[in-house]
């Protein structure tokens, strides 16, 4: 399978999200640290992942919602990579059988942080952004605190070219 196959079967963005999270399969618990989130699923770090297509519950909180979720999910693929250690170890867990409650949350969470981020690459386009602006938004999307503005600039232009590709940014299926 060619490279970019791999890249496109994903249907939904994947945006920062640096959370705790707990997975159980019943059997065993984890706590990982999560770095990023669709509405399809998440990725958490971890050096000692589930096997392929275990499920389990995941229970997490998200910053636009006051209670912690409860979905079920199973895991779609591992990464362990010993070579690269730019790489992050961990496992991408998919929500299976979510809710519309849950749907809902999931998408008023992500379109929060998507907003947060176009307004914020508006912000950055100023040669001197307002501080007070800057650090409104930076506190709205946390893993951005340890960037000087070189490289905040970078890392929100980036993470904008993902709304920019209609196909992945209007799909309400999950990945």
């Amino acid at each position: 399978m060619e490279q970019n196959q791999l890249i496109n079967r994903r249907r939904e963005y994947r945006l920062p999200y640096f959370e705790k999270v707990i997975f159980t399969d019943g059997n065993r618990n984890l706590t990982a640290h999560a770095i990023n989130i669709s509405r399809g699923g998440l990725f958490v770090t971890t050096l000692d992942s589930f096997p392929i297509e275990a499920s389990g519950f995941l229970a997490f909180m998200l910053s636009s919602h006051s209670r912690s979720l409860c979905i079920k999910a199973r895991v779609a693929h591992v990464v362990y990579d010993r070579q690269r250690s730019e790489v992050e170890c961990g496992m991408g867990l998919q929500f299976l059988e979510p809710t519309q409650v849950h749907l809902n949350i999931l998408n008023l969470h992500i379109l929060n942080d998507q907003n947060n981020y176009l307004a914020l690459k508006e912000l950055l386009k100023e040669e001197r952004p307002n501080t007070l602006s800057l650090k409104q938004l930076k506190n709205k999307l946390p893993g951005l605190e340890h960037y000087d503005l070189l490289g905040l600039r970078y890392r929100v232009n980036r993470i904008c070219t993902l709304f920019e590709n209609p196909t992945v940014a209007n799909s309400s299926t999950a990945a």
